[in-house]
């Protein structure tokens, strides 16, 4: 009784700490030039001494027409020098606030990033990310009765990536919790399942492990929050391998300490007190010979949220099989760098984060970067950020369509990456593309693979280069027929490329290639993981430049092996 009680307080409390961001949110809503002025005003009074500051006349600047007159679109390159230098401590010429930390991340190709996270930039998430609880609140009241579980990723960083020194800015968030504050990060822990110190443990085995027995032990667990839902698909894959393991911690509380720091350890082992009634309730389930039952296990499950754009919908389709009570919601346009759009309505409603950054869109038919105020229903456009971390008129490389307005703020639609362009021999092939044309195929055949995506594909000194389609097949398998039936769709689909079909008519890339792997998906997380990607925010593009393909015969039936990863960049 008294641990429901102090659930519920902690839930009140966090969502009365949301409260006035999303009254906030709304009057912004209904006045998005008005907010964005105002902070691009902060923006620039907080940085005129800054270095860059000083450089590009902040003190001088008015209008945002000034403004996008004086500083220039800028790519990370542009700041990456700056960066590196107040990692060795340096003086940080971006921003007034020295940053806290840098946050690696990478898109699906190029060398990974170090992104700072300063204050003020802490306090732009938390206007997002406020309003976005407070909805979650008023949308779903149960969730004040029960427990939450917010995804956190694996200490998977390599040791070379850490620190360059004992005192320089550490890389990587203590917790995923800091994106909240420090007021939003210590209430929203009171109303968690898992402990935060899961992150630190690196071995991903052990982590799934660990991770599993705390969301098993709490029958109360009512919202389930990842980035991408194959992180969740995944974890609820490992119940049926670890189920001997899960049921005896549970009803001992003792848990394994291979592959744990012994402080680590003692520390997790604080917090698992045995529960022999709540593994005997999962023991009846059977979960292993009845998978079908996993929602009987979290019985008052309300919401599950994670990413539903971006070819998401095999793992969806799976979470609403096996939780076909929870609502489903879609995540707005998060990354690293800043927040571009957060759901504060129904599914198709994710406004601008107006109150966060201040933003332009380029207009792709034109080059011209307009104001989140004028912007279009039904046009597309790239997304340029300028934060308090120091990144002005900085190049997203996210493309969006305006879906419609929320009281008078855009919402936005992702589409994809507009960097994501490979170009072998000058075919100059688009990720997009390349997700249309896998999207057609499905629609076309009778094929839905679990994994689907574009690699580059050398066929050796005296073969022309080309792309290998590695398809993942749930059973039953298709035929090799129906395969080369799926792949010829996706190369008549690319072949509208000028570019693409100019390369293949001169014989300097060979046709499409369909090989057949195992394990698609954990393949490529890991893949992205010992890049320094954190596992719970990829999402998993239709094309990536940087895996390479195992030896194997042309024949798609002759290539059954999971995909493989180049090594990772130095950052």
């Amino acid at each position: 009784m008294l641990k429901s009680l102090a659930t519920f307080a902690a839930n009140v409390l966090w969502f009365v700490s949301c409260l006035p961001g999303w009254i906030r949110f709304q009057f912004a809503l209904r006045h998005p030039q008005r907010a964005q002025e105002k902070v691009l005003r902060r923006l620039l009074r907080q940085n005129r001494g800054t270095a860059f500051g000083l450089r590009h006349g902040f003190a001088d600047i008015r209008t945002p027409e000034d403004f996008a007159a004086c500083v220039p679109l800028a790519e990370y390159d542009d700041f990456a020098a700056d960066i590196a230098a107040a990692r060795r401590n340096a003086p940080f010429p971006l921003a007034a606030e020295t940053p806290l930390l840098l946050e690696p991340t990478s898109g699906s190709s190029g060398k990974p990033k170090l992104i700072p996270l300063t204050p003020s930039l802490q306090c732009e998430f938390s206007a997002a990310i406020q309003p976005w609880i407070a909805w979650l609140y008023l949308a779903h009241p149960r969730l004040f009765f029960g427990r939450q579980y917010w995804a956190v990723s694996p200490n998977t960083l390599p040791p070379h990536r850490n620190n360059v020194s004992p005192d320089s800015i550490p890389i990587g968030f203590s917790d995923d919790a800091d994106y909240l504050g420090a007021i939003g990060g210590f209430v929203s822990r009171k109303c968690l399942a898992t402990p935060p110190e899961l992150r630190l443990v690196a071995d991903p085995d052990t982590f799934r492990l660990l991770t599993l027995f705390f969301l098993l032990r709490d029958a109360n667990l009512r919202l389930i929050s990842v980035w991408h839902p194959s992180f969740l698909t995944l974890l609820l894959d490992a119940i049926p391998r670890q189920w001997p393991a899960l049921l005896r911690m549970l009803r001992t509380g003792d848990l394994p300490a291979s592959g744990l720091e012994p402080d680590l350890h003692h520390r997790l082992v604080s917090r698992a007190s045995p529960d022999p009634r709540r593994a005997g309730e999962l023991e009846s389930l059977d979960l292993p010979a009845h998978p079908e039952h996993i929602a009987r296990t979290w019985p008052r499950l309300e919401v599950i949220s994670c990413w539903t754009g971006d070819r998401s919908e095999p793992w969806l389709a799976r979470l609403r099989a096996l939780f076909p009570r929870a609502t489903l919601q879609g995540k707005g346009l998060l990354a690293t760098e800043g927040v571009v759009s957060l759901p504060t309505g129904g599914d198709h409603l994710r406004p601008c984060a107006i109150r966060s950054h201040y933003f332009e869109f380029i207009d792709p038919e034109t080059g011209t970067a307009l104001p989140a105020w004028r912007l279009q229903s039904g046009r597309e456009y790239a997304i340029v950020l300028s934060t308090g971390g120091g990144l002005w008129r900085y190049r997203l490389h996210d493309r969006v369509r305006v879906a419609g307005f929320c009281r008078a703020t855009p919402c936005l639609e992702f589409l994809g990456k507009d960097n994501l362009v490979s170009d072998l021999v000058g075919e100059k092939l688009n990720e997009r593309h390349v997700a249309e044309a896998l999207s057609v195929a499905q629609s076309t055949t009778r094929i839905r693979p679990a994994f689907a995506m574009l690699v580059p594909d050398a066929r050796g000194p005296n073969a022309a280069p080309g792309y290998a389609l590695l398809l993942e097949m749930p059973a039953p398998v298709p035929s090799e027929m129906e395969i080369r039936r799926f792949a010829e769709t996706v190369e008549t689909e690319l072949l509208r490329n000028y570019h693409y079909d100019h390369a293949r008519n001169l014989g300097q890339l060979g046709s499409l290639r369909p090989v057949r792997i195992r394990a698609g998906t954990p393949s490529y997380l890991a893949f992205r993981e010992h890049r320094g990607n954190r596992i719970g925010t990829v999402k998993i593009p239709a094309l990536d430049m940087n895996f390479s393909l195992p030896d194997a015969g042309p024949d798609c039936s002759e290539a059954d092996t999971p995909i493989q990863g180049n090594p990772p960049s130095e950052s």
